[in-house]
């Protein structure tokens, strides 16, 4: 613990003389009378293409090119970086052309998503461990379908042996929808517990108006309404990620290409001007 600690630190400590020693050269560069658009703009566009790199990195997992955290960190620290680069090489305005005022905006919603991704991986990893063990996403579908099996197999036992049974009433009049997929997407991401608080309070309701064996059964269903909540818990924040990412990277991309042709059309129009 004490040696990630301290290698975290070199890393920052690293990151911010490498920021210091940019800024610098860059402003010796400046003095010189050069402009200094240029050489800002390519070292923004490698920045950025080392950014979209963690993309390939994470694919290209059987390769050893690295642990994934020292990536994420590195990930972060060139992300910081090349919003310096970015105002520097922008002049700290807003640009006039139709072409750089698109890549203005492509760069501050891929930065802000950025961020937006950096605290959400933070905060949900988190908020997952407070509902027990983290489940594998592609494998909640299977949980739900033995949580509903499973219920459904104490009603069905149930009505084995009484025609008119309360149990069975309850489920399709209060359980039924909820166990049948997905639910509560917005009160999970919002962190409420509302709607497992007034289950449970209507499963307690019915308890004193049952049978033993309905009681026992009951109680049984109790336990795989908490199981099914906390999976619905675990795919709502799960998604959130998933959908940041569908967000996330084809944003990059788009602004690879606008960066791309960008680099294509300064060149070109200096070559052309001498």
């Amino acid at each position: 613990m004490i040696q990630q600690l301290i290698q975290y630190r070199i890393r920052v400590i690293s990151f911010l003389v490498l920021v210091t020693l940019t800024l610098s050269v860059f402003w010796l560069y400046s003095l010189t009378l050069s402009k200094t658009a240029f050489a800002s703009g390519i070292l923004l566009l490698c920045c950025i293409l080392f950014l979209a790199a963690y993309q390939w990195r994470k694919k290209l997992s059987f390769l050893s090119l690295g642990t994934a955290t020292v990536w994420l960190q590195f990930h972060i620290f060139v992300g910081l970086m090349s919003s310096l680069l970015f105002l520097m090489h922008i002049g700290f305005r807003v640009p006039d052309g139709m072409l750089e005022f698109a890549l203005f905006l492509t760069y501050c919603f891929v930065f802000l998503s950025g961020v937006l991704g950096w605290l959400l991986s933070r905060i949900i990893p988190y908020r997952l461990l407070s509902r027990g063990e983290q489940v594998i996403y592609e494998r909640i579908p299977i949980y739900y379908r033995k949580v509903r099996e499973a219920v459904e197999q104490l009603v069905s036992e149930n009505l084995k042996t009484d025609e008119e049974n309360a149990v069975a009433d309850f489920y399709q009049k209060n359980l039924r929808e909820f166990f049948s997929g997905p639910r509560n997407q917005l009160r999970h991401i919002l962190h409420s517990r509302r709607h497992r608080h007034q289950l449970t309070q209507q499963v307690s309701q019915i308890l004193p108006y049952l049978e033993e064996r309905e009681q026992e059964a009951m109680k049984q269903i109790a336990v795989q309404i908490q199981l099914k909540d906390d999976l619905d818990y675990q795919r709502s924040l799960q998604s959130v990620l998933k959908t940041w990412l569908f967000v996330h990277v084809p944003l990059t991309w788009t602004l690879i290409l606008f960066a791309l042709f960008h680099t294509i059309t300064v060149c070109a129009f200096a070559s052309t001007s001498g």
